[in-house]
């Protein structure tokens, strides 16, 4: 016996099944998004994601208990996998050292600005992994910035304050070159580092200030007053030759016109 369909529908049971093979294709479907959604992980270029949960070995054949993406796809197992995501965006630092003793023993007041991010190079992020997976970025900062004020004290301690003062671009150097062992430990690179100032509550730096700007004052007093002396001695110079000049002039002239006369006497003789 045939099913009887509500005469309001108007649909004889071919459509019917036609709308349930649509209605179920359109189900399997979300489904397959759906699972897929939950399989495929996506990396942005900014992140580094990290799935763990099973073994994988690496090029120089030790073996991890994680797969690293930086950039690009992957696929989890769930309730087998877990995801983390590490963001690879720029982490501003404020670094201010105070009391840092110099070479000489003045203490030092030093204000630097830095930027760090994770690393993306294999090695560096694996340790980056171990030791800062599921940190905030304010928190990879804070360890960051208390790494460069430790470094920071070292380097100053070797140098004077002249140097410290004098040569920034190249105490940041050297900060960067100090900083670059254990930051590698940490999985942080060190993209930029500027020193904005350097100061003392002793007044040692104002003081060879002062000491410089009344040195560049008189040796520019000295100069002024060698320039000077040097355009009076040309212009000395210049007006002696000038009446020298004269002198030479008149006397020609006056020897022409006794020429002059002496050959007029003669004509008037003849």
């Amino acid at each position: 016996m045939q099913s009887q369909l509500p005469p309001e529908l108007g649909l004889d049971p071919d459509s019917m099944m036609v709308l349930l093979g649509a209605a179920g294709i359109v189900f399997g479907l979300a489904f397959l998004i759906f699972l897929l959604s939950r399989l495929l992980v996506i990396c942005k270029p900014n992140e580094i994601v990290v799935i763990s949960g099973r073994k994988h070995q690496l090029a120089d054949g030790s073996h991890v208990g994680y797969k690293v993406l930086h950039g690009g796809r992957g696929f989890r197992i769930p309730l087998l996998e877990q995801v983390n995501r590490m963001d690879m965006r720029l982490i501003p630092v404020q670094v201010e050292v105070h009391n840092a003793y110099s070479r000489g023993g003045i203490p030092l007041m030093v204000h630097a600005i830095a930027n760090v991010k994770i690393s993306s190079q294999p090695g560096l992020a694996r340790n980056a992994i171990e030791r800062s997976l599921n940190m905030t970025p304010r928190q990879i900062g804070a360890v960051a910035q208390q790494t460069l004020e430790g470094v920071l004290r070292e380097v100053v301690a070797e140098l004077t304050p002249e140097e410290v003062n004098e040569d920034r671009l190249k105490f940041a150097g050297t900060l960067i070159r100090h900083a670059k062992d254990d930051f590698d430990k940490l999985g942080i690179e060190l993209d930029v580092l500027k020193v904005q100032s350097v100061s003392d509550e002793q007044k040692y730096l104002a003081n060879l200030g002062r000491a410089r700007i009344a040195r560049m004052i008189r040796d520019a007093q000295n100069a002024e007053n060698s320039a000077n002396q040097a355009i009076a001695e040309a212009q000395a110079t210049n007006r002696q030759r000038a009446e020298t000049a004269q002198k030479q002039s008149e006397a020609q002239v006056l020897t022409k016109r006794n020429e002059l006369r002496a050959e007029l006497a003669r004509l008037e003789a003849q």
